[in-house]
């Protein structure tokens, strides 16, 4: 049986697995009767043990993401980033610091006891090694709180689910329903950065060129809020997409349910 073989969950999680294992098998039947194609155990797993329907919201820098994600939160729908939850595990005590401390050393971590994020900054984007090392210390332990806050949310029709490099990340993909991508031109971005941020316009095309492409967002894009306008043209939109995700998430089986 393919239970857990590439999957990294919580506690919790392992054990919905295991209470939900003949379901699973059941269910697993039911698709090959209807002849569906699946490629990615994930996606099985995954399908059948969240909680709720997903949206993936992604953008790059300065694109809106967080005015969009507000504004799913102002009609209630509960809205998961993680961005904050990066940041929790690295904030003093947190579930990171001890690994980042072995991998990198003390002078990574601040005098607070947080990731001193503007060195690891520095280092990472000259020292691919040290990224990925990075990235094995914090991306297991952001999927798992990730998934284990989405689980707390059994009795919303979807949440929201934020993700900065969802274009760069196909772990996340595997598990949004739709993908929702926050654009705008890269001017638009750059102005915005270098207002909120006193960033340089070089340093902030110089994050630009790190992440993915407009058209690389777009293409895995269900849907696209082009953000050029005002904050209530925005909010217009988002409100739009609420009403046809709350449709289209009544119509989605979730776990446990009849396909």
């Amino acid at each position: 049986m393919i239970i857990g073989t590439d999957l990294k969950y919580s506690g919790s999680i392992r054990k919905m697995i295991c209470l939900h294992s003949v379901v699973i098998i059941v269910r697993l039947q039911e698709y090959r009767n209807k002849e569906r194609i699946i490629q990615e155990p994930s996606f099985i797993i995954r399908d059948f043990l969240r909680m709720t329907w997903i949206v993936g919201l992604t953008g790059g820098i300065g694109s809106g993401k967080t005015q969009a994600s507000n504004a799913f939160e102002a009609l209630g729908v509960p809205v998961i980033d993680t961005d904050l939850i990066s940041h929790a595990v690295t904030a003093p005590n947190g579930l990171a610091i001890p690994a980042i401390r072995e991998a990198f050393g003390d002078e990574l971590i601040d005098a607070s006891g947080k990731l001193d994020r503007t060195k690891m900054r520095e280092l990472v984007f000259t020292n691919p090694e040290a990224r990925h090392k990075l990235e094995a210390i914090l991306h297991p332990l952001i999927a798992n709180v990730t998934m284990a806050s989405v689980s707390q949310h059994s009795d919303a029709p979807y949440v929201v689910l934020v993700v900065p490099l969802l274009a760069e990340s196909p772990q996340w993909l595997n598990r949004c329903d739709r993908v929702l991508v926050i654009d705008c031109e890269v001017e638009t971005q750059i102005e915005r950065v270098m207002t909120r941020s006193q960033l340089s316009r070089e340093e902030v095309m110089a994050i630009i060129a790190t992440q993915a492409t407009r058209d690389a967002r777009k293409a895995i894009a269900n849907e696209v809020i082009v953000n050029e306008s005002t904050l209530e043209a925005l909010n217009q939109q988002v409100r739009k997409l609420h009403d046809f995700y709350l449709t289209m998430a009544k119509q989605s089986p979730k776990a446990g349910e009849p396909v």
